[in-house]
């Protein structure tokens, strides 16, 4: 097979539910070299060439730069297998990123909790032996405090909640709990990891005992993050109710991974957060999707001669944000690829072309509300809630 025939097939193991904008047309076609690459990999290891993204209506660019060199999008669900091939990719790079939604009576004096977040930031803490650094400055991670507007009327909600998001980066390396989840932070698990050099670019992935063990230390860096965004709120607030405590960006099984959205099999009520000033959604995910929307999307042919139609019927994802939009970028025009490296050529604003390696430093914005009509018109959940913005907490 030419290299350009397995870009094409990588191409048609992407299925997306995205709004079609330039920043998702620019994350799926980086994807489609994260896919041939690991098609390349499944081969060699003498399994069927079937690693599948499903995009969820936030799919967007990453700027993480490794992730993004590396092939991958964001706002999706990426599988290898169904949980029983021994290995997992690890370039991906899985964090336990997530959201801790807490209902409150009432809202707390804005003095009060500024003092408690400095306190936060600034005393020494400790969580199973890991001294904790708090990234609530971080990139997107946030304290959102908001009102509750309930849609549903099975539903019992608080007044107001608040929306603490945040990963771990304590445990990106080797740490005392083990492991470390990046192979660009942890030398031993980069030691670990086998690197088959594809025509798109290196892969990196555990496998066997060493695959175990990483899905074992994700799970427990998991746990952790969980227990360590709890912390937090208990330190920020005093009488809270926990609605929901999540990732959306790590391993669902050892061949599986969450890139950005939410996980509906999960259960329960799960927050999509849009930009500062928009309103964000609990919703009530739906398992999905089911083979009606497999039809409308216009998917199933496709999916049943790849062999894939299953795992499309167990996606069960949602969004968990709006996602970047790129508005000065009018359309990407083409991929040029160098001696394994990719550039994009793309329309901007005024006809301009630009050349770019990674789409780290372009004009970002967030989307609105078109992300939330695109997942209730796709069934992929229902609104609980509405999430009305009166505070917002950056360190």
């Amino acid at each position: 097979m030419t290299p350009e025939d397995a870009l094409q097939r990588a191409h048609e193991h992407i299925f997306s539910i995205g709004l079609g904008d330039a920043a998702a047309e620019l994350s799926l076609l980086n994807m489609t070299y994260g896919l041939a690459k690991l098609h390349h990999v499944q081969q060699s290891l003498g399994d069927p060439p079937d690693a599948t993204f499903i995009a969820s209506p936030d799919v967007t660019v990453t700027r993480n730069e490794a992730r993004w060199h590396a092939g991958y999008g964001y706002g999706g669900k990426l599988a290898w297998g169904e949980g029983d091939r021994p290995y997992v990719f690890v370039d991906v790079k899985p964090n336990a990123c997530g959201m801790l939604v807490g209902g409150l009576s009432e809202l707390p004096p804005m003095p009060d909790l500024a003092r408690r977040l400095h306190d936060l930031l600034t005393e020494p803490a400790e969580l199973d032996g890991v001294t904790l650094q708090w990234d609530l400055g971080a990139g997107n991670h946030f304290i959102d405090l908001m009102a509750v507007e309930p849609v549903l009327g099975d539903l019992e909600l608080p007044p107001y909640v608040f929306v603490l998001h945040f990963s771990g980066s304590e445990l990106r390396g080797e740490n005392p709990l083990g492991i470390g989840l990046y192979w660009d932070h942890s030398p031993e698990l980069a030691r670990r990891c086998r690197t088959v050099h594809t025509p798109w670019g290196p892969a990196r992935f555990v496998e066997g005992d060493d695959a175990d063990e990483y899905l074992d230390f994700f799970k427990l860096a998991e746990d952790f993050i969980r227990r360590r965004r709890l912390l937090a709120a208990e330190r920020l607030f005093d009488d809270f109710e926990v609605i929901c405590n999540l990732h959306h960006q790590g391993l669902v099984h050892k061949n599986a991974v969450l890139l950005g959205c939410q996980d509906t099999s999960r259960g329960g009520l799960m927050p999509t957060m849009l930009r500062a000033s928009t309103p964000g959604y609990l919703f009530r995910g739906l398992p999905n999707l089911a083979d009606g929307q497999i039809d409308i999307l216009g998917w199933r042919e496709r999916a049943e001669r790849h062999g894939i139609l299953a795992r499309l019927r167990g996606a069960n994802l949602l969004p968990h944000g709006a996602g970047y939009m790129l508005p000065t970028i009018s359309r990407v025009l083409e991929v040029v690829q160098l001696d394994g490296k990719r550039y994009y050529r793309m329309e901007a604003e005024g006809g301009v072309e630009l050349l770019i390696g990674s789409p780290r430093d372009l004009t970002y914005a967030f989307r609105g509300r078109r992300v939330i009509l695109k997942a209730t018109e796709c069934r992929l959940g229902e609104i609980a809630a509405r999430l009305q913005p009166l505070h917002v907490l950056k360190a």
